[in-house]
């Protein structure tokens, strides 16, 4: 039992014996863990070279001692102050992945290395300084995430019943998932794959998945395939074949926010003399171009192509007449449109 202990127990216990001026040599401190005096010599060899502990040899207590005061064995040792504040962070982050594979074990990785930083010191610095939103997605499933994981990795497919976000239809779906996605964006986890019912690779969230079932049929994942040309035809994680070049002028305070993010991965930024942008894109999913522009309001107006500009029309229009009971005169918006 004692020979399981790994060999930071035995560093930790070593520390604690030097630390109180015991004395401890290799034969004793064997005896103690039940292993050969050699490991507890690699154990003290380690501490000293490469955590460069002042361990030093007592011929007359036939004993190892700290020849200098003030050395501490975790973290100081190992970790230096901005490395411990980067664990506080990872932890921080780590939030927003829970419920996916490997959380668990990568959260009690951190716990089990910051137990050693002292509570006054990196930990109390850190949460002075940062402060971090908390994830807005609803947690999926553990056993979900290790499903899909499996037929990842063992390219089996899965059965689901998925509800659609466009129109919440709910319906049965046979897919081949390829690998999963994380968007910082939506905040949302996604599974990318080959869907039987549509014949072609689309983007299911997880957190739209109703029933999921693990079946023993493989697939194969084409050579063709590429996830970074997927991403090239997808906007707001809708995916369509067909790419269209399209251009969105952006107005000099809207402009301001548009420079600070990556929309998409062609994208390229037209600066204007007045402080406006224009924004191009090689893009698919003019559905989703759409609802993006109508966020911006005013603010954006989508120079092409045609038939983006007639589904921007066209939706505008119907809101409008939603509209209608508090004084909007058609005419004069309809006139906008006619510029």
């Amino acid at each position: 039992m004692a020979q399981s202990r790994p060999p930071i127990v035995r560093m930790q216990y070593i520390d604690q014996q030097l630390r109180n001026n015991h004395y401890p040599n290799c034969t004793g401190v064997a005896r103690h863990f039940e292993v050969s005096s050699k490991s507890i010599q690699r154990d003290i060899d380690y501490m000293r070279d490469l955590l460069h502990a002042p361990i030093g040899y007592n011929q007359k207590k036939r004993g190892y001692f700290y020849e200098k005061p003030g050395w501490s064995f975790l973290p100081s040792t190992t970790l230096e102050l901005k490395e411990a504040e980067a664990l506080m962070a990872t932890k921080k982050v780590l939030a927003q992945y829970k419920g996916s594979p490997y959380y668990e074990e990568v959260s009690r990785a951190l716990d089990k290395v910051r137990q050693y930083l002292p509570e006054s010191s990196a930990a109390t610095q850190f949460q002075a300084i940062y402060s971090f939103e908390k994830p807005s997605h609803l947690a999926v499933e553990p056993k979900m995430f290790a499903t899909i994981e499996d037929a990842i990795r063992c390219k089996l497919k899965i059965t689901i019943t998925y509800r659609a976000a466009w129109n919440q239809e709910v319906s049965e779906r046979i897919l081949h998932p390829y690998m999963f996605h994380y968007s910082q964006q939506r905040d949302t986890w996604y599974v990318i794959g080959h869907c039987e019912l549509r014949n072609s690779i689309r983007t299911f969230a997880l957190s739209r998945i109703r029933t999921l079932s693990l079946s023993t049929r493989h697939f194969t994942i084409p050579d063709s395939f590429s996830i970074d040309t997927y991403m090239d035809k997808t906007f707001d994680q809708i995916h369509e074949n067909e790419i269209k070049n399209v251009s969105i002028r952006f107005t000099p305070y809207q402009s301001q926010w548009i420079r600070e993010h990556q929309w998409h991965p062609t994208q390229e930024i037209v600066e204007q003399s007045d402080g406006s942008l224009i924004l191009n894109m090689k893009v698919g999913a003019l559905e989703a171009v759409k609802r993006w522009v109508m966020r911006h309001g005013c603010e954006a107006e989508a120079l092409q192509p045609l038939e983006l500009r007639e589904m921007l029309q066209h939706e505008l229009l119907n809101t409008i007449n939603m509209y209608q009971d508090v004084g909007i005169k058609s005419p004069e918006t309809l006139s906008l449109f006619e510029r």
